[in-house]
């Protein structure tokens, strides 16, 4: 049964939470892409997987804020929202060390492998928490 809310209307419409899990599938795609080549440049260089993944979260982290507000939500840039969206990304940050570690430190597998791995295995996690901090879970419209 589709769920109802309190302003006449609306509801749970299924292909606009289609539309925009494609949207931020898209953007997330472009921050993988960026974050990826954050630490896989990085590794090229010479420096520890801990180093650049600090690097990709300060680097991405704000464009996938403006990206996720204008594209995928369609909402407002606020700082309340990029403080919010800020914070899931930082509380997924160590399921990213710790996968990270997992996968190079502790089965021997090198950051081109390791890092894609992680970001498939963060897709949920960081879904939920953007649409927690853009839009919040619970608002109607």
């Amino acid at each position: 049964m589709v769920e109802q809310h309190c302003h006449p209307g609306s509801s749970v419409n299924p292909r606009a939470i289609a539309g925009r899990t494609a949207r931020y599938t898209l953007v997330g795609a472009t921050c993988a892409v960026a974050g990826n080549a954050v630490m896989i440049l990085g590794d090229l260089a010479g420096a520890h997987y801990v180093a650049t993944t600090v690097l990709s979260f300060v680097l991405v982290t704000p464009m996938g804020y403006v990206l996720h507000c204008r594209f995928t939500f369609r909402e407002a840039l606020s700082w309340r929202g990029f403080l919010r969206f800020t914070s899931g990304v930082a509380t997924g940050f160590p399921l990213s060390l710790l996968s990270m570690a997992i996968l190079c430190t502790g089965l021997g597998q090198p950051v081109l492998l390791a890092a894609p791995a992680t970001t498939v295995l963060l897709y949920v996690w960081n879904y939920t928490s953007a649409h927690w901090a853009i839009r919040g879970l619970w608002r109607r419209r």
